[in-house]
């Protein structure tokens, strides 16, 4: 017979800044979407912080307990203990209950404590943390328009890019796989964000999150700029950061769309309907450039800037093509195109940005001779890039055997 064990939780959902919780609202939203037959306990929990769990299998009960409550992503989770979470806190650097704001649309209080208990739901070591609750910081930050993410009937999730020394220390993948599965620190940090938006945020799908189909990235889409093989600036340098620092940047990003090829490659892609919501709303866009390519265009003498003025210029879509394709013909009259487009439109042809400034280059990826590149396109407004200097707390260390 299994021993009894005794489990000290720390619930992970949010409660707004009057003491109400947020799951009153969800258990309202989610009974008049008819996901009470999965989600049976959504709302049935002790009204405190810390609850008691007990019986030989325990973890097991947390986890089941969690997902009925509609606590989870689906996946099964680390229980966030009070030992787990104290150990986590290591590597806050500030107060446990430090608020660093509300998490729309439901507005929980997004405090250090309660991204330490996601962070360990997550599976994030102590040593992720600080790059979790930059990532928290970013989200809620208004140019982010957490709100419309959440709630949108679009495919959004936020794309977060590390650059900086730490990445490599705490095994952040950049190479073969960046965007796949693997690596304990892309995926944890990546899920733990969506974790905040789910628990804090209250971005339950179905109730009030209504993206139509989803994607694999609002589980996680989280990767590290490449240090070798970049043959040009950092993105922390482009972006006015020193190149000893770590930098956190977030982005809004749509899907993520593979393209073998090169920069022609690359633009033809970008003048499709792919980039329907830049061309509606503006905003940054990602291009993630292969090792080989990056080498290939640096050896031509292309810089980065180079590099975003040949998409920018190449990515127009005639103006026919784009009147008469679905977002513009049916949202027209309801979200005024951009001036920019407006203006381009007059001309004959819309580029998927307004200005090269609005497409983020990195270098990621498998260092093989095979031109693998990737396209993120962007939803929403206002235009969105945030930069987070990370800044770890004295004594940080990514080890990685505890």
């Amino acid at each position: 017979m299994s021993e009894k064990q005794s489990l000290w939780i720390l619930l992970p959902t949010g409660q707004r800044a009057s003491g109400e919780w947020i799951d009153d609202t969800l258990h309202s939203r989610a009974n008049e979407q008819g996901l009470l037959e999965r989600l049976t306990q959504v709302a049935a929990f002790p009204r405190q912080r810390v609850e008691v769990v007990r019986g030989p299998n325990a973890d097991g009960q947390v986890n089941e307990m969690f997902y009925r409550r509609g606590w989870t992503d689906g996946l099964p989770i680390v229980p966030p203990t009070m030992a787990r979470v104290d150990a986590m806190l290591r590597g806050a650097g500030q107060p446990r209950n430090t608020v660093l704001g509300e998490a729309q649309p439901l507005q929980g209080l997004v405090t250090v404590e309660k991204v330490a208990i996601n962070a360990v739901m997550a599976g994030c070591e102590d040593s992720h943390l600080p790059f979790v609750l930059a990532a928290a910081q970013a989200l809620l930050e208004p140019e982010f328009n957490l709100r419309g993410v959440q709630t949108t009937d679009e495919n959004v999730a936020p794309l977060l890019m590390l650059s900086g020394p730490a990445a490599k220390a705490m095994h952040m993948n950049s190479r073969f796989g960046a965007l796949g599965p693997g690596w304990r620190a892309n995926a944890a940090i990546g899920r733990a964000v969506r974790l905040i938006m789910h628990n804090l945020g209250g971005g339950w799908p179905a109730a009030v999150a209504f993206a139509g189909l989803g994607q694999p990235g609002r589980y996680t889409l989280c990767l590290a700029e490449d240090e070798e093989f970049n043959p040009w600036e950092s993105l922390r340098e482009e972006l006015g950061f020193a190149s000893e620092d770590d930098v956190l940047v977030v982005q809004r990003a749509e899907s993520v769309v593979n393209v073998t090829g090169g920069l022609d490659d690359l633009a033809s892609v970008m003048a499709s309907a792919t980039s329907s919501f830049s061309r509606l709303h503006g905003g940054a866009v990602a291009v993630i450039v292969a090792p080989y390519v990056a080498k290939l265009l640096a050896d031509e003498g292309k810089s980065k800037a180079d590099i975003k003025a040949y998409l920018h210029e190449n990515s127009h879509m005639p103006a026919a093509d784009f009147e008469k394709s679905w977002i513009p013909s049916r949202l027209a009259s309801q979200t005024k195109a951009p001036r920019w487009v407006r203006a381009a439109l007059a001309n004959g042809a819309v580029p998927a940005v307004e200005k090269p400034e609005d497409i983020t280059v990195i270098v990621a990826g498998g260092d093989i001779p095979i031109p693998q590149c990737a396209y993120m396109p962007t939803w929403g407004f206002p235009s969105c890039r945030i930069a987070k200097k990370v800044d770890l707390p004295q004594g940080w260390s990514p080890d990685t055997e505890n």
